[in-house]
């Protein structure tokens, strides 16, 4: 306790934790002329959240096998990002950035899967992108 009467909270800056993403909103799909259907991507914007590996038991058995691939980031300001994000939208995960793309998304290394706004956070769990080896 301090002179003052409250305890000294020696509080760690949390920002230093925080991972740089970027997340490339999904637009929708166009079709080409040979008839494929080709999905759009927004230019990719840059976040800091505390990104992660699903570690709880609870997330671990709700996802299954697919918890070995999901990443889960965790949102503090909730109201600043309410609604920002969406199921589909691609994300640039582990050190990965959107340069030399020749459209949006190429170099995309995960998904939204699924977005938990709860009581103070949002959480938002991303899947890995499998990439065909051509």
């Amino acid at each position: 306790m301090n002179d003052n009467g409250f305890y000294d909270l020696k509080r760690q800056n949390c920002q230093q934790f925080k991972s740089k993403i970027y997340i490339s909103k999904y637009l929708g799909t166009v079709q080409d002329e040979s008839l494929n259907q080709i999905k759009q991507y927004d230019k990719p914007v840059k976040y800091f959240f505390n990104v992660r590996d699903l570690s709880g038991d609870s997330e671990i058995r709700e996802f299954g096998e697919l918890s070995d691939s999901m990443k889960v980031a965790v949102v503090t300001n909730k109201y600043k990002y309410m609604d920002k994000f969406k199921a589909f939208d691609l994300a640039y995960l582990d050190g990965i950035e959107p340069e030399n793309e020749i459209d949006y998304g190429d170099n995309a290394n995960y998904r939204i899967y699924d977005i938990r706004n709860q009581n103070t956070i949002i959480k938002i769990f991303f899947i890995k992108l499998v990439k065909n080896q051509a």
